[in-house]
């Protein structure tokens, strides 16, 4: 591997893997580097439209106050700043700011699925039964694009002094995976009217997406 990479005239130095390998459990390029003498993460796309989707978030006076500065991006990989402060998995907030927490967490899930974008990026679900070697046998098409994050755990929300930010962002997209957005969260719980599929349906997709991640667990 090289210790610099060049992503749209970029040069992103003295790269270094994340975890113990440059591959992640999903297959992709992931590293921290240098660029401009600032600490950067540089991430594989799973679609090429994430830059784009990613620039917009950026861009956008409400959303971008949650997430890393977008330094650039190509249709392969997206850089962002490298963010410092403390993961909530590692806190043991009091019940006060738990709730403090929930509450920020739950406005950003909003804030994300009323911002309209008019572009399918990153097919969550898709990606998910792709990677069991399975195909959804159900018909999605009356869920709305939304954008969403898609792995709202702890470990991805970040207090820093700039207030909370939403980290490890392989996985924004604008899809249908927002069915599945408190489930896949920490909330476990929220004000989703589910009109748009079966209570049956949505406990497939759950059980689905509980498979895929003790496979991708083992990986690691």
């Amino acid at each position: 591997m090289k210790d610099k990479i060049n992503v749209d005239g970029y040069i992103i130095k003295n790269l270094s893997p994340i975890k113990k390998s440059f591959i992640n459990k999903n297959k992709k390029f992931s590293a921290r580097g240098i660029y401009n003498n600032k600490k950067v993460k540089i991430y594989e796309v799973f679609d090429e439209n994430q830059g784009f989707l990613r620039q917009f978030v950026s861009k956008n006076k409400k959303l971008s106050l949650y997430f890393p500065k977008l330094i650039t991006f190509n249709k392969k990989f997206i850089v962002e700043e490298w963010l410092e402060g403390e993961m909530l998995s590692k806190m043991k907030p009091s019940f006060f700011y738990k709730m403090k927490y929930s509450f920020v967490i739950k406005k950003i899930i909003h804030q994300m699925w009323i911002t309209k974008y008019n572009k399918e990026v990153f097919d969550y679900i898709g990606y998910i039964y792709k990677r069991l070697g399975k195909k959804c046998e159900f018909d999605l098409g009356k869920i709305p694009l939304r954008i969403n994050h898609n792995d709202l755990s702890l470990d991805n929300i970040l207090k820093t002094n700039e207030g909370i930010k939403i980290i490890d962002n392989e996985f924004l997209g604008n899809n249908r995976g927002w069915i599945l957005n408190f489930k896949n969260s920490f909330l476990k719980s929220g004000p989703i009217k589910n009109k748009y599929i079966s209570k049956k349906e949505l406990a497939e997709l759950w059980k689905i997406r509980n498979e895929w991640g003790s496979i991708s667990l083992k990986s690691q």
